[in-house]
């Protein structure tokens, strides 16, 4: 996926949310979430991860963040997505030229499974149950343009 990041962002909320980081680039990491679109669901989405100190390892385990969230333009979110699929089962996906981007970010142990980005999980694993994301690592590249 290509994405553009620009100098000043405006934060829309702050989130709660699980993810699966993907790739890496510089202080940024393309990640999977499963966001609860509709009671019980579970549409894979991409995000990406503004990682200013290097928080985040490239191993693709699931681990809960807090963050602000905005939107940025993305490339190639289609393409991430069907590789993405052609290695773990996914039933609906968020296709967007917008992805959200989260900044100042916390690591979390315990997490409100209110939130949307964390129930889509919690549906998906209730679905499939516990999945080896390690074939996911370096299944997706991303590029930066700043």
């Amino acid at each position: 996926m290509k994405v553009r990041i620009k100098s000043v962002v405006k934060v829309v909320s702050e989130e709660e949310l699980i993810i699966i980081p993907l790739a890496r680039k510089g202080d940024f990491i393309e990640a999977l979430n499963f966001y609860e679109d509709i009671p019980g669901g579970r549409a894979a989405r991409l995000v990406i991860i503004h990682d200013r100190y290097d928080e985040i390892k490239e191993e693709p385990t699931p681990l809960g963040i807090r963050g602000g969230k905005t939107y940025i333009e993305a490339e190639g979110v289609i393409e991430d997505l069907d590789k993405i699929k052609a290695l773990i089962p996914i039933d609906r996906v968020v296709r967007s030229k917008a992805v959200p981007l989260y900044v100042d970010i916390q690591l979390l142990g315990d997490l409100d499974t209110s939130s949307k980005g964390v129930k889509g999980f919690i549906n998906y694993i209730s679905r499939y149950g516990r999945l080896d994301f390690s074939k996911l690592k370096r299944s997706v590249e991303l590029e930066v343009l700043v």
